[in-house]
């Protein structure tokens, strides 16, 4: 089972967005916590401004820096705040063992992480074992300080984070959705200068590579492939030339001493004495003078055929008349088969007279070489929506496995075990379908569960 190109691009587009989210999140963390850190520090300061006359009750405190910074998420980081004061010597609402070890430590005033901003004096450090940020007045070294523990901050981003992933498992099928919609455009967008390639190479077939066609490349990425096609072509073209003119040409050449070959030894058989083993013997070459000859007629068929240049003489042909008499004529010449038909009668086909009539006749040639004694051929023929369809069908022993796929192909005859027993060239079908293609009909041969062989020939009347 082949892969699909759409589904591929998906998952390599899945990929891409999935190691895109994690190395983002993977920076944003770095780098946000600390310009989180650093925006909560700030925010110390700004409480500690505006809000320094609520400083001597926690919750009032608290409360009015709440209320400026309404409905930021900053704002949650001040509920533990620790609130002290170096010129009182006792700290309320149960802070004081944790003012005393954090006023003691004069070191933390003096480290290289202490900035100032305006009039406020911002530090980061190490009390205790514990990580702490800190702010106070620049000009009152000894007046209120607020001080809030690093867990504390860690805390709030992990929530924050913890906020975010909740929100991406919501909007996961939306995400998905819009991978879908963009490996679609994706794949429209790159397979677009293809298309328009493969559009161009689809006019090209065995009879058109002589024909230079306006191939352009779309983006010079593609300005190579398009070159080593156009080359390919012309290789194939000049290959098919000379196949073609091969066959052609030895077929002509071959007639005429073919011709002169029959008529020596069809007078050496008239010279011979009657039912000798020297007429018997020339009479078993001029068999196979005849199969020559009908071998080189038949090649060159096909070779006009491969060269495009079969001649038609178009002629309305009454279809249904013409397989009432074959069938006619059968009967007179297979007395060891049954011939019936099912004719649709005034089915008229605008086509070559003879090409058609060869045709028909060697499909039924085929029906009956390839038939079972006793055994039978039956035609039928039928007319709906403008189009007929002519079926010949005959049963068949030990028919082939790869008869659909190789029925058509020159020179095959199935078992080739028995292709001496069996009259014929493996030329006949062949010629049956270069015919239907200038006919712009179709024809097929298929087996059934019957263990018949059906024909079909359909085409537009």
């Amino acid at each position: 089972m082949k892969r699909s190109f759409k589904a591929r691009l998906f998952l390599h587009v899945v990929l891409i967005t999935v190691v895109v989210i994690w190395a983002n999140r993977v920076i944003a963390q770095y780098f946000l916590t600390d310009q989180l850190q650093t925006r909560i520090h700030q925010e110390m300061g700004v409480a500690l401004t505006t809000c320094a006359d609520h400083f001597e009750n926690h919750g009032a405190f608290v409360n009015c820096f709440k209320a400026i910074e309404k409905g930021s998420l900053f704002s949650n980081a001040s509920d533990f705040y620790v609130l002290c004061d170096r010129a009182k010597s006792a700290a309320k609402s149960g802070v004081m063992p944790a003012c005393q070890s954090l006023l003691a430590n004069d070191d933390f005033w003096q480290s290289t992480a202490v900035s100032s901003h305006g009039d406020l004096v911002l530090s980061h450090g190490w009390v205790g074992g514990q990580d702490w940020y800190a702010v106070r007045f620049k000009n009152r070294v000894q007046g209120p300080e607020v001080w809030l523990e690093g867990n504390q901050i860690d805390a709030l981003m992990q929530r924050v984070w913890a906020l975010r992933d909740r929100n991406t498992i919501y909007v996961l099928p939306a995400m998905l959705g819009m991978l879908l919609l963009l490996t679609l455009y994706l794949t429209r967008v790159m397979m677009r200068p293809i298309t328009l390639i493969q559009n161009n190479m689809s006019k090209l077939t065995a009879s058109t590579l002589d024909q230079s066609i306006a191939l352009q490349a779309p983006f010079k990425e593609f300005e190579k492939l398009v070159q080593v096609f156009d080359d390919l072509r012309i290789r194939l073209n000049d290959s098919f030339t000379k196949a073609r003119r091969f066959a052609a040409d030895a077929s002509h050449e071959l007639r005429t001493p073919l011709t002169i070959l029959r008529g020596n030894v069809e007078r050496l058989i008239h010279d011979l004495p009657m039912g000798s083993d020297a007429q018997i013997r020339m009479r078993s070459m001029s068999d196979e003078v005849e199969r020559l000859i009908e071998i080189t007629e038949k090649l060159l068929l096909l070779s006009r055929a491969d060269a495009n240049s079969l001649k038609q003489d178009l002629t309305d042909v009454n279809l249904s008349e013409l397989l009432e008499q074959l069938i006619k004529d059968a009967h007179s010449f297979q007395s060891s088969l049954k011939i019936t038909g099912a004719i649709t009668p005034g089915v008229i086909w605008r086509c070559d007279k003879t090409l058609i009539r060869q045709l028909v006749q060697n499909l039924y040639a085929n029906a009956v070489n390839y038939n079972r004694v006793p055994g039978w051929v039956h035609f039928s023929l039928t007319q709906s929506q403008g189009r007929f369809q002519l079926m010949v069908e005959n049963p068949a022993a030990g028919i082939p496995d790869d008869l659909s796929d190789r029925a058509f192909d020159r020179f095959y005859r199935g078992d080739a075990s028995h292709t001496r027993q069996i009259d014929g060239l493996g030329l006949g079908l062949s010629i049956c379908l270069e015919i239907a293609k200038l006919h712009k009909a179709t024809l097929s041969l298929t087996a059934t569960d019957k263990q018949t062989v059906v024909a079909t020939l359909s085409a537009p009347l």
